[in-house]
């Protein structure tokens, strides 16, 4: 599996950033590939949530379901698709900081995890580059956005 992680110092409370990353309803807002939330099981998200999300990644747009399959509140919340064309694990970890929270944003995914020699190129070739600049911007714009609330509190 092909791996982006992204670390940010965000300046608000764990708390406070643990709570906007738990609300699904909210990932539209500042997940670069989400577009929008389809349907969801809770919100905000606990262990054994399900999601669904219209995404795009590049030219592709496809529905995609989601599962959280750990949430231990208020550190570290694991969620798992798993499609014919796309498996991915995001875990999200929060951590006390100067003056904030570290963010910490890993995904792990496959592009066509049934055919690997292909899905592997492709990654290679085309997706990882993509990935990494939407995982960035994404957490780019889960800070700004916190930052912005927390400044007007």
């Amino acid at each position: 599996m092909a791996k982006v992680e992204i670390t940010k110092h965000i300046n608000a409370s764990p708390q406070i950033v643990w709570d906007f990353i738990s609300d699904v309803e909210k990932a539209p807002e500042w997940v670069t590939v989400m577009q929008s939330l389809v349907e969801t099981t809770d919100n905000p998200v606990k262990e054994g949530t399900v999601y669904r999300e219209l995404s795009k990644i590049g030219s592709k747009e496809s529905e995609t379901e989601w599962r959280v399959t750990r949430f231990e509140s208020p550190k570290i919340q694991i969620h798992e698709c798993k499609e014919s064309d796309f498996a991915a694990t995001l875990t999200m970890s929060v951590e006390e900081s100067d003056n904030g929270a570290k963010l910490i944003h890993n995904t792990d995914y496959a592009l066509m995890p049934n055919f690997r020699p292909l899905g592997w190129l492709l990654e290679k070739l085309f997706v990882h580059k993509t990935m990494v600049k939407n995982m960035n911007e994404s957490i780019d714009n889960c800070k700004r956005i916190l930052e912005m609330e927390t400044k007007s509190l």
